[in-house]
């Protein structure tokens, strides 16, 4: 029997290979054309086909080759295999730190997601670029267990100037920490007061950080401490469905912001 550990390594170890059975998958290719499609030398060229008809992926129609129901499968489940690679090298650093127990999404919706991670040029790079976002969207929608005094300054300026309606669930000691200090209870009170804006706070745990700016969905991404180590953020149709839903189920399980508490 044929181990299928060994034909993984056959296809995995040739990038002529993968070239190969991914054009023929994609339609009825000459060789010729599969010579320029690839870059491989005849010899090669004919090798793999060789290897191909063997295993019953490819098949000759003519003077072209097509591809098998078989080899149309192991094409098709191999690129998927190699795209979740792909995405799981890129967001190795940074997945530990994403809520996947919270997340009904797969990682593979992350494979276009954008990494800014803190350097040293730009240590502040991941909250440079979710104020940057904040400020730009038209509507904004937030549920966070965490809110610096920047984020609330930047969507304090965007709901009062009119620019920006928003709409969140804050948890409850992030918004007692907000008012410990003067400035920032001054702007969470405009705020509050904005006719474009409403908050609410959750009396449950909340396990994120996460945003909605336009069609964009970003996470600050904390590790246990609670060190900013990346902002990620994706315009996955799923992952924004998400974040919708998640947004929209702790508003309901929410409760109103009661502003006499703050005022001076």
């Amino acid at each position: 029997m044929t181990d299928p550990l060994e034909e993984i390594e056959f296809l995995a170890r040739s990038q002529n290979r993968i070239a190969v059975l991914d054009a023929v998958a994609s339609g009825p290719h000459t060789r010729r054309e599969l010579e320029e499609v690839v870059g491989a030398s005849q010899p090669t060229l004919a090798r793999i086909l060789r290897d191909f008809e063997a295993r019953h992926w490819v098949e000759r129609r003519g003077t072209e080759y097509v591809p098998t129901p078989s080899g149309s499968f192991v094409a098709d489940s191999f690129t998927e295999l190699l795209s979740n690679v792909e995405t799981e090298v890129r967001l190795r650093s940074v997945a530990q730190w994403l809520p996947m127990d919270s997340l009904d999404v797969s990682l593979a919706r992350f494979d276009s997601a954008r990494i800014t991670r803190p350097t040293r040029t730009s240590p502040n790079g991941p909250l440079k670029r979710a104020l940057e976002l904040s400020g730009e969207a038209k509507t904004q929608q937030v549920v966070s267990y965490v809110l610096n005094h920047e984020m609330l300054e930047t969507l304090h300026d965007a709901a009062v100037d009119g620019t920006q309606s928003l709409r969140g669930v804050l948890s409850r000691e992030t918004v007692e920490t907000l008012c410990d200090d003067s400035t920032s209870k001054q702007r969470l009170r405009a705020l509050l007061a904005a006719e474009n804006t409403a908050l609410r706070l959750a009396d449950e745990p909340i396990p994120f950080a996460v945003g909605v700016a336009d069609e964009t969905v970003y996470f600050f991404l904390r590790d246990d401490e609670g060190l900013l180590r990346a902002l990620l953020e994706s315009t996955d149709e799923a992952v924004h469905e998400w974040a919708i839903e998640t947004v929209e189920a702790y508003w309901n399980r929410g409760v109103d912001v009661d502003t006499a508490s703050y005022e001076s």
